[in-house]
Order: C-alpha cells, then structure tokens, then sequence
C-alpha cells in the first residue's frame, strides 16, 4: 500500500514538476553583481546575466528597481531583456564603454559621416531569434541637446538606443525609450518583428528617429506613442538585396520634428504591402511621406483612417534619383518608382509645428515650412495609381496671384547637396491644397479642399497629368479663387459632381494663361539642358571609376 501511494504521488507531481521545469528561467542583473546606484558601470555584470540567460536555453533577464548604468550589453536567442517598474538601464556617458564589435552600417553619400559614428549602440543583437525587450521600465540613453552628453569631448560618436541585425521573432512591448543620442531603434535585416505599447520621447535628441526599418519582413506595429525629434517611423533600405515588405501600422499616435511616417527615402531596394491605419499625427514638420530614390520600386501602399493637427505637409509622395546608398555602381541612379498608393478616410488640419522642420539662422522663411501636399515625380517618369477616398485637407492659405502664377517651379533634379534635396520646390507651389506633376491615373473621390485665408490659387494645380478622375470634388474658401483645378499639360480629366464654394461662381477646370505655359517650356527646357549635363558629369565619373578599379 505504502508503495502504491508514493506512486500515485509521484505520478500526481510529475506534470506539475515538468511544467516548473518549461517555465522561462529569470535572471535577475543583481545576482550577477549589478548595482543599480545610478553610479557604477554594470556592463559586465548585465553581459553575465544574459549569457548564462542563453547558455540555459533561454528566459527572461531582469533589470530590477533603481538605475543601473551600462555600456553595450548584446542580446542573444531566446532571451528577453526585462525592465522592471521604476527600473532605468541608462546608457554610459562615456563612448569608450560602448563595442564597436557591430555590423557595419551600409550607407554612403550623405550618410557616410553616420556610418562611421553612429556604430555603437547601447542595446544590440545580431543573427538571434526570439529575442525581446519588454518593460514597463525605461531605456535611457542620455542623449539630446538638453543633457549635452553626446557626442563625447573631441569624439563624435554618438550611439544608437537599440540596433538588431540579421534577428528572427522580435519582441518589443510596453517599454519606454528615452533621449537615444542618434537614432532610437533600428531594425536591419530583421523578420517578424512585433512592437506593441512601445513608448518613444527623442524630440530633443538630434537625429531621434522613433523606429525605423532595413530590408526587414512581417513587421507589426501597434498602439506605439512616439514622440520623435526625426521620423517617427521610418522603413528605409540602404542594400539592393534586402526589402521592406509587409508592414502593419496600427493605432499609433506620433508627434514628430520632422515626418510622422517616412517611407523612404532611402530606397535602392523595393517597399511593398504597407497599410498604416487609425494613427494620429500631431506638431509635424509632415504627416505621410513617401520618396523612392535610386531606381526603388514602391507598391501596395495604403493609409487609412488618420488624424492629423498641425501637420505642416499632410501628404507628399516624391520620386527622385537622389543616392544614398553606398551600394550604387552609377554615380547617377535611375528614378524611384512608385505606384498603387491609396489614401483613404484623412482628416488633416495643416498648420507650421511651432518646433518642426529646420530653422535657419538667416532669419528667413524656413524653407520647409511651406504648408502643401504633392504628388511629384521627374521628367520622363510617372507615379502611377494614386487614389484619394473620403479626405479632408484643410489650409492656411494666404497665396499671392504670383505664387499662383508659377507653374514653372523647378523640377525635382537631384543634388549632391542633401539640404537642396530635401526640400522639393524652390518656393511655393502654384496649388493651395495639393502640387500634381508627372503623374498617371489619380482618382480623388469625395475629398474636401478648403482654406482658412483668402488665397489667389486654384485648390489643385500642375502639369504633365496623364488621367486624372474628379469625384465629388468639393472646395471651399472665404474669397474667390480661380477654380478647383489649373493644370498644364493634361490628358483624360473627368470631372462629376465637383464644386467649389467661394462666394462666387468659378469653373471647376481652369487653363494656365499664354504666358504661364510660355514660362513653364523655358523651365522644361532648362530643365533637360542641366539633365543632359548632369548625365554627362555622372558618366564620366562613371567612366573613370571603372578605369581605377581595373587597376587595383
């Protein structure tokens, strides 16, 4: 009988043995000599947790209660790195602390100074799978312009947050991510990653992009708070071989200095299948962004159901050729592309962010403060199938008849020169409400225009228009305007149901007078004279690149 029992015993216990036995170990930083005194360096102590964390076949690593300094810890499969309540693992101020053991950075042009000083990074991980980072403690990175911790006297390193490279199932939920010194994450080569609940404050860091994106797959993001002194978010690809595809944006609310969301523009490799959905964007410099550059094809792109206030640039969807990558083989690349972009369901209020954009120090206007939206591409190439569904875009205004009269703004020709680059036109557009050009097949349906201030220009306005759709088109504006629409260059425009509310009657579809389109064939033809001189430099250098590398 005594047998039987200790038995049936032993059979009772066994799952509840195997079950402790599956339970995720936790190792706690403080058993490995961590001191969380705001003081000492716990960089070797906090490595130990995690190795043994991994050598264990995996768990959680704890960061407990008060505030533990360290330089780079790297993270290893099947280990979550844990930040307690009122816990804060806090960066070094010394970049000596932190490895420069780290994938290299591809990038080149006018990236190649961060590629070299942007290595080091607190938190990194490297060809791991079901790794996390979980909160609901805060990373600190003591980085941004108020702490003047980075860069370091005479060093001008300035250390990343968090950098994953080559990792597959990543975790990062319910944590805060505060004042990174360069960017706060970056996600490079990655798959099936999930951020959830994420919040982000680098508004005062110089280069604080929230999340951003190369060449990563299967990407959820969902319910992050971002508060961001660059991009909020931003997909991007610097290698011809690796893509962004298959991103899912939901529910996320991001103030921004710069972009809520960017896609691109770096872009030599492709971006597909992103939907962004039932986000609102507040204080940005731009709301949407979208820029393919280097040949990049972007498609499958939808944005539905947001909310933006005091968005300067609500929507803007750019190709240009301007190289970022270090991989061109062309000291010229070809155009971006881009097609199948859907805008849906947008409420958008456009204002000047009392702190976005860049402020020069000539005292005048900040040339990327210039309230618009756009689809823009370069001679000789369209974007193609853009849609807007149920969109509200609401304008300052206040554009004089000279601004309306410039159909001839430049065209969008790269620059060696990021800051040329970066912002789109030389002056304000001839539009109060969106700058079309080289565009094919755009459909606008029940989308509402208006502007606050009287303004002398038509809502929309461009040239080289090859099939655009008119629905339920309706503008208002407190004085007379030209019209809904003044485009040069146009083909197959339908117009139903389209009218504009400005105390008087004026035509849906105006024409460009004589002496704007005399103006607007001098720009074309200056425009292909300085392309063809372009193209001649860029195959030169060509030319004698591949002379040298012959010789070596």
């Amino acid at each position: 009988m005594k047998h039987a029992l200790t038995l049936l015993t032993a059979l009772l216990l066994a799952p509840l043995a195997a079950l402790h036995a599956a339970a995720p170990d936790v190792f706690n930083i403080t058993t490995y000599g961590a001191k969380g005194d705001g003081k000492t360096i716990n960089t070797s102590a906090i490595q130990k947790a995690i190795d043994a964390c991994h050598a264990s076949g995996g768990g959680t690593v704890l960061v407990p209660e008060g505030v533990f300094v360290t330089g780079s810890v790297r993270l290893k499969s099947r280990v979550t790195l844990k930040i307690a309540k009122d816990a804060i693992l806090r960066g070094s101020p010394d970049i000596a602390d932190y490895t420069l053991e780290t994938a290299e950075l591809h990038w080149g042009a006018f990236w190649k100074f961060a590629a070299s000083q942007w290595r080091q990074c607190l938190i990194y991980a490297e060809d791991a799978e079901e790794i996390g980072i979980e909160g609901p403690g805060t990373i600190d990175g003591q980085g941004g312009r108020e702490r003047k911790v980075f860069p370091n006297a005479k060093d001008p390193r300035r250390p990343m947050l968090v950098r994953l490279v080559g990792c597959r199932k990543v975790t990062v939920r319910e944590v805060n991510l505060l004042d990174p010194a360069s960017f706060t994450t970056f996600f490079v080569r990655s798959e099936d990653i999930h951020i959830e609940r994420v919040t982000i404050r680098s508004r005062n860091s110089t280069n604080g992009d929230g999340l951003d994106f190369d060449g990563c797959k299967r990407v959820r993001i969902q319910d992050c708070d971002i508060d961001a002194g660059d991009d909020g978010i931003g997909p991007k690809v610097f290698h011809p071989d690796w893509p962004n595809e298959d991103f899912e944006i939901s529910g996320c609310r991001i103030t921004s200095r710069w972009h809520a969301i960017r896609v691109g523009a770096e872009s030599i490799a492709p971006i597909r299948r992103l939907a962004v959905r039932d986000c609102v964007f507040t204080r940005c410099q731009g709301g949407i962004k979208i820029e393919a550059s280097e040949g990049a094809l972007f498609e499958d792109l939808s944005f539905s159901r947001i909310e933006m206030k005091q968005v300067c640039q609500p929507i803007m969807v750019l190709a240009s050729r301007f190289a970022f990558s270090a991989h061109n083989r062309s000291a010229r690349p070809p155009a971006g592309r881009i097609r199948k972009v859907r805008f849906s369901d947008i409420r958008a209020v456009a204002a000047v962010s009392e702190d976005g954009g860049l402020k020069g120090k000539s005292g005048k206007k900040d040339p990327f403060q210039r309230p618009c939206s756009a689809v823009v591409s370069r001679p000789g190439s369209h974007i193609e199938d853009v849609s807007f569904t149920n969109i509200d875009l609401n304008f300052p205004g206040g554009g004089t008849a000279e601004d309306a009269s410039r159909l001839d703004v430049g065209e969008l020709l790269e620059s060696t020169d990021y800051m040329k680059w970066a912002v789109p036109f030389d002056g304000e557009v001839p539009a109060s409400a969106l700058y079309l050009r080289h565009v094919k097949d755009m459909r606008l349906q029940n989308v509402r225009l208006a502007v606050e201030k009287p303004d002398a220009r038509a809502f929309i306005a461009g040239d080289d228009v090859q099939g655009l759709t008119l629905q339920g088109v309706v503008a208002r504006a407190p004085a007379p305007v030209p019209g809904l629409a003044k485009l040069a260059d146009a083909r197959d425009v339908t117009d139903k149901d389209c009218r504009v509310e400005c105390g008087t009657s004026v035509p849906v579809l105006v024409a460009p007078t004589t002496e704007e389109l005399r103006r607007l064939a001098e720009l074309r033809t200056r425009s292909a004279a300085l392309d063809r001189e372009i193209q001649k430099k860029a195959d030169q250098f060509d030319a004698e690149a591949g002379k040298d590398s012959k010789t070596k």
